[in-house]
Formats: structure tokens, sequence, C-alpha cells
């Protein structure tokens, strides 16, 4: 089984995140929302940790995606966001976001447990900052 996994994944080996670690730490206060993430959703999970929380790609960014932000005790998806804003700004947000993951394309990725399930967590303070950024204008 293993070696039709390997033949027909897409997805990509990354070592794993250190339990001990700054990052690791930094999510600790997040795992009861990461562990209901991982819990609700099938799709892959990639975790962006962020200044004042962490921003989860779902999917298979940056082409198609799914997203939340973890901040000040709530999950807010996109979904929540597009029924507040028009199409055009959600447009606009998916673009820069899309961007914004490109921009942070070379940054170390690691792989941790979350809830049972394996997810990504890509710590780049550039990229978090960037995602804050992007979502303090559009969300807020």
């Amino acid at each position: 089984m293993g070696f039709f996994k390997s033949i027909f994944s897409d997805r990509k080996e990354y070592p794993e995140l250190d339990a001990a670690s700054p990052v690791a730490r930094q999510l600790e206060p997040l795992r009861p929302f990461l562990e209901g993430l991982t819990r609700e959703i099938k799709d892959s999970l990639e975790v962006i940790p962020c200044p004042h929380g962490a921003f989860v790609f779902i999917g298979k960014p940056p082409k198609k995606f799914g997203a939340v932000w973890i901040r000040d005790g709530r999950v807010t998806n996109l979904k929540d966001v597009a029924a507040r804003k028009s199409g055009d700004e959600m447009m606009a947000l998916v673009e820069r976001l899309r961007a914004a993951y490109q921009h942070g394309a070379e940054a170390p990725r690691f792989k941790t447990e979350l809830g049972g399930k394996e997810v990504v967590v890509a710590p780049s303070d550039r990229l978090g900052e960037e995602v804050e950024q992007i979502l303090e204008q559009y969300v807020t």
C-alpha cells in the first residue's frame, strides 16, 4: 500500500515539527481550534502561524483552496467573509492570498499531527505577517 501511495500521491514529505520548537509552542494555544478543523475537514490543511493566531489553507493552494483564520478565540472561514463582501472583493481577497502563498513557497515546511490527522506547518514570519495584513484589510 505504501508503494502505491507514494506513486499516486502528490503530497510532499516534510520533516517532523519539533514539539519543543517556538512554532509548536506558538500553535499550542490554538490546538483545540486546529484539532476541530482536522475532524471537520477531510481535505489537506496547511497551517501558517501569524502574529496574532494562525491561517489555514485548505485543499491545494495556490490553485484551489479554502481558508480559515483563527484569531482572538474565533474561527472565520472564507464563506463567512463572502456573505459580507461583493464578488469583486472576494476575488481580490483570494488573489491576494494566492499571491502570498506563492511568495512563501520557498519557506520551510514541517508536518505534525493534530487531532489524529497529519497537517503541514509553514513557519514563515514573512508569510504569516503578509497573510494577516491581507485578512485585516478584508475581514476586520
